[in-house]
């Protein structure tokens, strides 16, 4: 009987941490999307009351997030091509040293 109770309890402590992770994460993703939708926004008036102005504001918002995708991307592909071997050699021949 005991482990019935445990292993209920187990499965009900699965079930509310998987909960709180999709509450956390819904979240973090309207705290995310705020944050950067006042800062696109911001000196701009936009007329949140007509459907053209909603419509121009989504939009903006979009070119916006595409253009963080593509600064990420244009990062990265930088990151990827760096010789990075020449730090890794300075710093063998400084660990030498300390010998």
């Amino acid at each position: 009987m005991n482990w019935l109770i445990i292993a209920i309890l187990i499965i009900l402590a699965f079930v509310f941490l998987k909960i709180r992770f999709f509450l956390v994460a819904i979240i973090l993703i309207v705290l995310f999307v705020y944050t950067t939708a006042s800062r696109v926004f911001s000196g701009y008036d936009i007329d949140w009351k007509s459907f053209s102005g909603i419509e121009k504001a989504t939009r903006a918002y979009l070119v916006w997030f595409r253009g963080v995708f593509d600064n990420v991307k244009i990062l990265t592909s930088n990151a990827i091509k760096m010789d990075w071997s020449k730090n890794k050699t300075e710093a063998i021949k400084i660990l030498e040293e300390e010998k």
